[in-house]
């Protein structure tokens, strides 16, 4: 039983302490009448639009001749940044907003998904049934110890401390997992007498001709026989969450007709489709930072796993390995601790997730960026429009035209982003294209981070770290003049 959201649902998420009210009909009526006044309308920023400007001279194509983009311009016939799911843009909370005119029929989810996602769960036998058996090894013990309203929590602190919002995998370059710790590193425990796995602390690096600014991570063990040896430490921030219903249902034709494996064009991209298995079938990886994860139910489950130590019907074992006892000799919250119906709930709390709209002041320098993106090459795998597929349990997200800027698809992005941990058919140097709608927002907090591990500071840096598929885009950028790299900054800033 879970206490209606109402019009919590545009106010900034709080882990607030156990809810166990029932949904009752007409608090669900009184929640449909609030999201209903508080979306943004489909039609602010679609009328009017002028004609696409000239196209601004960009360098010539590189020494491969691989840029076929360079009087190229992007359809600037904007429509809604999320199709039906688009909200007007609110600078002090942006992220974790439901979805405008979500009928009362789905609310029976979003509702009670919403209040699992802030809850803070507890270990096994503490008297809260339904949020019990977090742990005994975990890396957070709530959604929202990592995933935030605002942006990208922050992850660096003083005295080369890091906060819950970055975790840590853990392989090599042939997949296998640390024998010990296993793929995850779990840096907290559910009581003092259960010893976390270690600690990990950050070292910021300098720039110099052969890369950006940077950071590098080391790992104290807190069981000294168990060092990492040749098991090599990844980090993983948390990404903003916008959007990941649309993104859930982009149909596999579509990622597929997008792939270039062998590179046929002669773009120099190859993007290739991550397919992973499935209960024996094969199926396309679209989440995680190695889309390793086939659908935002298996992300979610994924999660509570490897993040909670919270087991679910898709992940039925402990988050540790045979060697770790503590975890199959404590006790557990149930089997599973997260029920179907649980999972299902968060799955639709966030398929309702909303996407905030284009932030625009002067169109016609947003479009110049807009062409700039696309003639320098960044289009090529952060493809700016989608369109999603049918949904039964959300309609509105039905046949809905979509800016994520992503193909979704596995790219070679050089051997300065090769992080050494092969993650299933994900190479150690091979990286999903992320989304880049709501990218602006997250870059006006001065402690943002960018890239898998943050060790980018600005989004200029995260260019810059580009490498593989995307050297060409890289050198394009940077030979721009100063405007138009502002420009098209500036356009990032917007979407």
């Amino acid at each position: 039983m879970f206490l209606p959201v109402k019009s919590l649902l545009f106010a900034a998420i709080r882990p607030t302490p156990t809810l166990l009210f029932p949904v009752i009909r007409a608090s669900l009526l009184s929640l449909t009448m609030a999201l209903s006044a508080c979306g943004g309308s489909d039609d602010n920023n679609v009328s009017d639009i002028p004609n696409n400007p000239a196209p601004p001279m960009i360098p010539d194509d590189d020494n491969n001749g691989n840029n076929d983009n360079s009087q190229a311009e992007a359809d600037t016939n904007w429509l809604p940044s999320g199709g039906s799911a688009t909200i007007s843009a609110d600078i002090n909370r942006p992220f974790l907003q439901i979805m405008p005119n979500l009928p009362s029929s789905a609310l029976g989810g979003v509702s009670p998904g919403r209040e699992l996602f802030i809850t803070h769960w507890t270990p096994a036998g503490e008297g809260r049934m339904l949020f019990d058996g977090v742990g005994p090894l975990l890396n957070a013990n709530a959604c929202t110890q990592c995933h935030s309203a605002e942006g990208r929590k922050p992850i660096y602190r003083e005295n080369n401390e890091l906060s819950d919002a970055i975790l840590f995998r853990l392989g090599d370059k042939q997949g296998q997992a640390h024998a010990y710790y296993g793929e995850q590193m779990q840096h907290q425990s559910i009581d003092a007498n259960i010893e976390a796995e270690g600690r990990v602390q950050y070292v910021t690096t300098a720039a110099s001709d052969y890369a950006p600014a940077g950071v590098r991570f080391n790992f104290t063990p807190t069981d000294h026989n168990q060092p990492l040896g040749s098991t090599v430490m990844s980090g993983r921030i948390s990404p903003q969450l916008v959007g990941m219903g649309l993104i859930d249902l982009i149909p596999e034709a579509s990622i597929v007709a997008a792939a270039d494996p062998n590179n046929r064009n002669k773009d120099g991209v190859s993007g290739r489709v991550h397919w992973v298995d499935v209960d024996g079938s094969q199926r396309i990886g679209r989440f995680g930072w190695k889309a390793i994860n086939a659908s935002l139910r298996i992300q979610n489950a994924n999660a509570m796993s490897q993040d909670m130590g919270l087991t679910t019907s898709l992940f039925m074992e402990p988050n540790c390995t045979v060697n770790q006892p503590i975890c199959w000799t404590a006790i557990n919250g149930g089997s599973p601790e997260v029920t179907d119906s649980s999972l299902d709930a968060v799955t639709d709390f966030m398929t309702a997730l909303a996407v905030p709209e284009r932030r625009i002041s002067d169109l016609q320098t947003f479009n110049k960026g807009a062409n700039l993106f696309v003639q320098v090459g960044c289009a090529s795998c952060h493809t700016p429009k989608q369109k999603t597929g049918d949904s039964l349990r959300f309609p509105l997200l039905s046949q809905q035209t979509i800016y994520p800027y992503t193909d979704l698809l596995l790219h070679d992005m050089g051997t300065g982003l090769d992080d050494g941990v092969k993650e299933k058919n994900a190479e150690s140097f091979e990286w999903r294209t992320p989304p880049l709608w709501g990218i602006g927002i997250v870059a006006r907090d001065p402690e943002a981070r960018f890239l898998h591990d943050g060790r980018a500071s600005s989004l200029t840096e995260a260019i810059l770290w580009h490498g593989g598929e995307a050297e060409a885009t890289k050198m394009r950028f940077k030979q721009l003049p100063i405007a138009q790299k502002e420009t098209l900054l500036s356009f990032l800033s917007g979407i």
